[in-house]
């Protein structure tokens, strides 16, 4: 049985419990723009393709692209402004099958979709969350994905 997404428009924290194998939260539309891909690239990932618009007509992208750690740190700030996680999380732990499918351009505005792909209760106090994490862009293409593990309070 597929579960409706929820919009995530609440600031409610959840603990571990709370959440539910399939459940599916989306974040609001972000438009990336030129200004946000050159600051971030010289801060955090200065490659060419990401700095040097005229160099990068030439690259393989065929113009400047958002790096794709950007692309992750778009959609997981409005997961994190929502504030579901809240005090309840404890941290991350780790992140997998890292994948970035199609470039983003300046213009493009992306959402994210995390579903809750698996939990585990460690122990009295905390456990682990699993969410998969999509990155879409307006076209409805999947731009990124990744798994990542999230310590909670039970």
């Amino acid at each position: 049985m597929m579960r409706v997404p929820i919009p995530i428009s609440r600031g409610e924290e959840m603990k571990l419990k709370e959440f539910d194998v399939g459940q599916t939260f989306l974040t609001e539309p972000v438009v990336v723009t030129k200004e946000a891909i050159l600051q971030f690239a010289e801060q955090n990932d200065p490659q060419y393709f990401h700095l040097d618009e005229e160099a990068a007509k030439d690259g393989p992208f065929g113009g400047l692209i958002a790096s794709g750690f950007q692309t992750l740190s778009i959609v997981w700030v409005e997961f994190i402004k929502k504030d579901i996680l809240g005090r309840d999380c404890l941290g991350g732990m780790g992140m997998n099958q890292v994948v970035w499918r199609a470039p983003v351009y300046a213009g493009d505005e992306l959402r994210g979709v995390f579903t809750v792909s698996s939990k585990k209760q460690l122990d009295n106090f905390k456990g682990i969350l699993n969410l998969d994490i999509q990155v879409i862009n307006h076209e409805e293409q999947e731009v990124m994905s990744c798994d990542t593990m999230i310590m909670m309070k039970v």
